[in-house]
């Protein structure tokens, strides 16, 4: 090489004394290092890590390299016991609501009585005659205020952490065969639950005061008067939106990244269960919050636990409204208190058992362009960021599921038509 062509590497002339000159005639590796196509592409890699992470926020998903630890999103135990709170504050907000407009209206009209004696009466006779308008106000305002702390609680990009988008058209046909047996299931809980309780009343008659907060109580009370598309919308579907958004948008979120899949799935689950009041009663929906997690992890998608829960309470509903128009039909299953037997039990428990394989089989992943697993830095459901490549799988089960769910079903079915009028 020439002396013109290593010119940057020349030594300094040692007879200089000018400090500019000197500061120039430094070796050049001491001050810069000569750009390269491998210098240009780790800047670039820096750049754009750099964007990432501007997009992300509190996010990472992982890469070529090792993921680094981020920081799991809330809420944490504290702030869900407060958002299980928050959801009996809603309900009551809702109910105040109803007394004021219940108020407003008998003014509005003139029949309001004269004595506060009277008044009491009068509302307590308006709210037994007006029950599922105070059921759907009640819900109305309670799905409002969740939407709204929900939004405010994750800001921007709330539709992607709760992740909006469809499953598969197969997994809702599964999904919506699974409602008989997971109804008798919760059913059978219950029963024995409430066996329970009833010894400890005999007890502690106190304790008889619960039985007043049986949700099933008012909703045989509603059906006799109230057409059936009403009860599926104030008891399925606005129940069923509102409460998925506390317990699996917002709080399992928080409790699942923190504490892992199984226990915060479970912790979840259990506080799912107190906001039902009734002791019996929280014990039974307990599992049923369960599955409805488990199947939002697997499918990737907000609206598997939401059909789950409104199909759960649409199946819940309709019993006792058939009991009204049917009774020698319908008595057998609107008795809560009637013991199933139990080769329908255990099939409707293998049967389920077996879909929830299923599903971990066939559960959906994000994947990045090499083919990883796309994660946050946590255990969530949220979906991944835009224009990044990464692509939702889902896996494919042993071909042998399929009749053996097929012939399941069948046997559950089977054992209904044998012994369920035993």
């Amino acid at each position: 090489m020439t002396a013109s062509d290593s010119s940057p590497s020349e030594k300094p002339n040692p007879e200089s004394t000018d400090p500019d000159s000197l500061q120039n005639d430094l070796p050049s590796d001491s001050n810069e290092i000569p750009p390269t196509d491998n210098n240009a592409s780790e800047i670039d890699q820096i750049l754009n890590d750099a964007e990432q992470v501007a997009e992300l926020g509190d996010q990472h998903f992982s890469s070529d390299r090792e993921p680094v630890n981020v920081r799991p999103p809330g809420p944490g135990l504290f702030e869900s016991i407060c958002w299980m709170f928050g959801v009996f504050g809603a309900h009551f907000a809702g109910i105040i609501i109803f007394i004021l407009g219940a108020f407003v209206y008998l003014i509005a009209t003139n029949n309001l009585e004269q004595n506060a004696k009277a008044i009491q009466k009068q509302i307590t006779e308006f709210f037994e005659t007006h029950t599922l308008e105070m059921a759907g106000v009640e819900q109305g305002v309670f799905v409002l205020i969740v939407m709204i702390a929900v939004g405010l609680r994750f800001g921007k990009g709330v539709l992607a952490k709760l992740n909006l988008q469809p499953f598969a058209v197969s997994s809702g046909f599964l999904l919506f065969i699974c409602v008989l047996p997971l109804s008798l299931l919760s059913g059978e809980i219950y029963r024995l639950a409430f066996e329970v309780w009833s010894s400890f009343t005999e007890q502690m008659p106190w304790l008889k005061k619960f039985d007043e907060m049986q949700a099933m109580e008012l909703v045989k009370q509603m059906a006799e008067n109230s057409s059936l598309a009403a009860l599926v919308l104030v008891i399925a579907v606005l129940p069923a939106i509102g409460e998925e958004l506390v317990f699996r948008g917002a709080i399992g979120r928080g409790l699942v990244a923190r504490w892992g899949l199984i226990p915060g799935m479970i912790i979840t689950s259990i506080m799912f269960g107190l906001v039902h009041a009734h002791p019996a009663h929280v014990i039974a929906v307990i599992p049923l919050g369960m599955f409805m997690h488990y199947m939002y992890y697997v499918t990737r998608s907000f609206w598997a636990p939401v059909l789950v829960h409104f199909m759960n309470n649409a199946f819940a509903v309709s019993i006792p409204k058939i009991a009204t128009l049917v009774p020698e039909e319908a008595a057998k299953l609107n008795d809560e208190t009637q013991i199933i037997h139990p080769l329908i039990t255990l099939s409707a428990a293998l049967f389920i058992t077996v879909v929830c394989i299923y599903f971990w089989k066939t559960r959906a992943k994000y994947l990045n362009p090499n083919g990883s697993e796309w994660t946050p830095g946590y255990i969530s459901n949220e979906s991944p960021p835009l224009g990044k490549g990464i692509t939702l799988k889902r896996e494919r089960a042993f071909f042998g599921f399929y009749p053996a769910l097929f012939l399941l079903f069948v046997n559950f079915l089977l054992m209904m038509w044998l012994f369920a009028s035993n």
